[in-house]
């Protein structure tokens, strides 16, 4: 792990290890690295809802402008959009201030470069690089610009080019308090879609809080008593996606990866017969894509690393089981809003089935828990030579499972799954949890 930057950006607990200092550190950083790489002189900031937004915000904001890099604020939106705008407009960058479905005293800083991607690792590092130098200010100070009306952009994208008449469609909607609470609405309306939406105001004390992707018990809820056919469900900053079907029942990304993939081998649309996964997609839907003649190439745990490998093998489509999904063809990222719009598009026009479809995918019993740790703790879990000897020990006592161990690159847990029978599953979790040091 780097000084700052975890999986996805840098985060932390609001005023504990993230406060204005580093975020104005930052912006500065962002600054110098945009006029090294020689990129346009303006970045494209967005947010979630979250309390701590605006100080966030403006903390890069005047880390830019201090170093001569104007800032165009475009208020609250899904991290898709960011990542969209970057990838469209003249700027050397976008941040988008989101601590994504993590609790609400938490916020973070994601990094988008002017191709519309997150940071690779090297620019990350480059980045910490200027946190902790001592640069002079520039004379010639940025601007920072409301620029909200940029937003349409997007909006129009996701009608025009991903969407397509939705009128008779009951659809509920839980955007989790977060960065989809005015979009997603409008979006599925202009569609002339029936809406059913909740957990749709700006509350960002409330920010994934028992509801959105975290928790779909109140969606499934409000699709079952409006005969919805879909129900959406986001996370914070809307790059997951949970969807739930008429019948109540729930699919994540493995399911969502499936249906996509399954669409796009049949349309000749799917390179190589690949699409990309992790080390936590479900053994089943390996095995499920196997049968089609679909390979899956795992990765490490994050959406950026699946974004990499595709953009490595020019593959089109990839995703993770918590419900980060991306196609290529549509965004540098992973867009909830953007794949429940294609989902839908690719139901209506092929007149698909989702329940008949998914009979094709059976998935293992997974189990996973998270246990918490000290931060000293997980960020030397990768270095513990005796820890990783210990589980390697567990792992070859139990070879008909799937075992996975790993640090959580957002919080103070360590994740693990096992994949088999769930006794024995419960036996190997209480066997590795002893070897961890907990809080």
């Amino acid at each position: 792990m780097l000084k700052y930057f975890g999986t996805d950006g840098i985060r932390g607990v609001v005023n504990k290890n993230l406060n204005f200092f580093l975020a104005y550190n930052v912006g500065k950083s962002l600054a110098i690295y945009i006029k090294k790489h020689k990129k346009s002189p303006s970045v494209i900031i967005g947010k979630d809802t979250r309390i701590s937004g605006d100080l966030l915000t403006y903390a890069v904001a005047c880390g830019l402008s201090d170093y001569g890099v104007d800032s165009k604020i475009i208020g609250i939106v899904p991290t898709g959009c960011v990542s969209y705008l970057s990838s469209k407009l003249d700027v050397g960058a976008g941040v988008m201030i989101t601590a994504s479905h993590n609790a609400p005293n938490m916020n973070g800083i994601k990094l988008i470069n002017n191709l519309g991607y997150k940071f690779c690792t090297n620019d990350e590092k480059e980045i910490e690089k200027y946190i902790d130098g001592n640069y002079k200010p520039t004379a010639n100070k940025g601007k920072i610009i409301e620029s909200s009306n940029l937003v349409e952009k997007y909006v129009n994208f996701l009608c025009k080019e991903v969407g397509c008449d939705l009128k008779g469609i009951n659809i509920a909607v839980d955007t989790a308090y977060g960065s989809n609470y005015l979009l997603a609405e409008k979006v599925f309306k202009k569609l002339n879609a029936n809406v059913v939406i909740i957990n749709n105001q700006p509350k960002g004390e409330m920010i994934n809080v028992n509801c959105g992707a975290l928790n779909v018990n109140k969606l499934k809820y409000e699709v079952m008593l409006h005969q919805c056919e879909f129900g959406f469900a986001f996370d914070g900053d809307a790059d997951r996606l949970i969807v739930v079907l008429k019948d109540g029942r729930v699919l994540n990304g493995d399911d969502i990866l499936f249906v996509l993939g399954g669409y796009m081998l049949n349309n000749n649309k799917l390179n190589s017969l690949t699409v990309v996964g992790t080390i936590m997609t479900n053994k089943g839907t390996e095995e499920s894509f196997k049968k089609l003649g679909v390979n899956l190439v795992r990765t490490d745990v994050g959406d950026r690393n699946v974004i990499e490998k595709m953009m490595q093998n020019n593959y089109v489509l990839g995703g993770e089981s918590s419900g980060h999904i991306c196609v290529s063809s549509l965004n540098t990222t992973c867009d909830a809003l953007l794949n429940a719009l294609f989902l839908l598009k690719i139901v209506i026009t092929e007149n698909i089935d989702l329940s008949e479809l998914l009979l094709h995918l059976t998935k293992v019993k997974q189990t996973t828990v998270n246990v918490k740790v000290t931060d000293e703790f997980r960020h030397g879990f990768d270095v513990n030579l005796k820890l990783k000897k210990d589980i390697a020990h567990i792992q070859k006592h139990y070879q008909d499972m799937r075992i996975v161990v790993r640090p959580s690159g957002t919080e103070s847990v360590i994740r693990i799954m096992v994949e088999g029978d769930e006794s024995m599953a419960k036996e190997v979790i209480e066997k590795i949890k002893t070897l961890l040091v907990t809080v």
